[in-house]
């Protein structure tokens, strides 16, 4: 009698095992309050939405970029980047000077420094 007693003993906390195994690789403490995710007080939203903001001002799409700039200057931009990727900077501020563009003059300059 005292055989299946002594088994069943030691069954119980095999049997328990699995449970416990995966609450600890949960890695959430038994009997604990969940948190409440996803909510953001008033002062996180408005600093998420000047931060997405900011980035949208730094990387504007293309569509941003033509509506802002022109089409044209865009396309000014672009083959001046060409010239300046194969260090043919000269070319390229005779390109913006020839468009009518100091501002991009000034900064091919500053850059082939």
């Amino acid at each position: 009698m005292q055989r299946p007693i002594l088994a069943l003993a030691l069954a119980v906390p095999l049997l328990m095992l699995p449970t416990l195994v995966t609450a600890q690789v949960a890695g959430q403490p038994i009997n604990r309050i969940p948190n409440i995710t996803g909510r953001m007080t008033s002062d996180q939203q408005m600093s998420r939405f000047e931060n997405e903001e900011y980035r949208r001002r730094l990387n504007p799409s293309v569509v941003e970029a033509e509506a802002q700039h022109g089409a044209e200057r865009l396309e000014l931009a672009r083959q001046v980047a060409v010239r300046v990727e194969q260090y043919k900077c000269d070319e390229a501020r005779a390109m913006a000077k020839a468009a009518g563009d100091r501002q991009m003059g000034l900064r091919i300059r500053g850059t082939c420094r």
